[in-house]
């Protein structure tokens, strides 16, 4: 390059930072015109600087969206949980609710029961609850729920006592078809552990009509159980040698039992006669 050029290149770079450094009037006029032209450029330029800045500060966000979305989960979760126990609560209390317009509704004296104990050799034959003899228990009471017929309380201790179950084939009750004028002996039958007995009302008469539904209740015959208490229902009739049976299916599912009551049966009392005396004359004095 020519000494020439590059004196003038210098000469200008010279006038060029004499310009944008010296403050007098024609200078900032100049600054101005110059800061004018060049304003699109500016905008330009900021524009891409903070979408860098955006995309870099982006590139943090998904962390943070980690975290911030894993804190709720764990809130859900722990509203769930809330949620869950808020409904056992609820369902809770409805149970007790309802056991206690039953014991108040029911026709005879009971005492409530908690389930304290099964044990899967024996059960569908029999249970452990936590009353006994202290509590006023007696063997061979009743034992009912709201659904119907359990069984009978069995050996007593001084706050437990065994419950045996209608399925147990130890249990016997005198049980009759309603709608009908049949009735014989019901009780369980011997089965494998992993399957419900059925329960059969024995003695019927042969060939007879039966219908799938049908209600069967005590007859109270015996002095064990009251009369009038549900069982369960009629699933099939079957002929046998020498008598008919139903097939019933119980009205309690014993699989599910947790609160029971225990019936205090009455005994009857005759009234005591009372013996009238006729007035005794009254005697003259002599």
């Amino acid at each position: 390059m020519k000494k020439l050029n590059i004196l003038a290149l210098l000469l200008f770079i010279a006038a060029v930072v004499s310009v944008f450094t010296l403050d007098t009037p024609v200078t900032r006029d100049i600054q101005s015109r110059t800061m004018t032209v060049l304003s699109p450029f500016i905008h330009s330029s900021a524009a891409v600087e903070q979408s860098v800045t955006g995309s870099s500060a982006t590139v943090e966000d998904p962390r943070e969206l980690a975290r911030e979305n894993e804190r709720l989960q764990i809130e859900v979760e722990r509203l769930r949980i809330i949620s869950q126990k808020y409904a056992q609560t609820l369902e809770e209390n409805n149970k007790l609710r309802s056991q206690l317009q039953f014991q108040e509704a029911a026709p005879f004296k009971m005492t409530a029961a908690r389930v304290i104990k099964r044990v899967s050799s024996t059960w569908w034959n029999s249970m452990i609850i936590d009353k006994g003899a202290l509590d006023g228990l007696a063997t061979d009471s009743p034992v009912i729920s709201a659904a119907g017929l359990i069984g009978k309380t069995g050996k007593l201790a001084p706050h437990m006592a065994e419950i045996i179950l209608l399925t147990d084939e130890m249990c016997r009750v005198s049980a009759k078809i309603e709608g009908s004028h049949e009735q014989g002996i019901l009780a369980g039958e011997r089965a494998g552990l992993d399957m419900r007995p059925d329960l059969r009302l024995r003695f019927l008469s042969k060939n007879i009509l039966l219908n799938p539904g049908a209600n069967v209740v005590s007859t109270g015959e015996g002095g064990v159980f009251p009369a009038g208490l549900l069982i369960g229902r009629v699933k099939r009739f079957e002929n046998r040698d020498l008598s008919g049976e139903a097939i019933v299916e119980p009205a309690v599912d014993f699989a599910l039992l947790e609160h029971v009551f225990v019936v205090e049966m009455q005994p009857v009392t005759e009234p005591e006669a009372t013996v009238e005396t006729a007035p005794q004359a009254a005697v003259p004095n002599q």
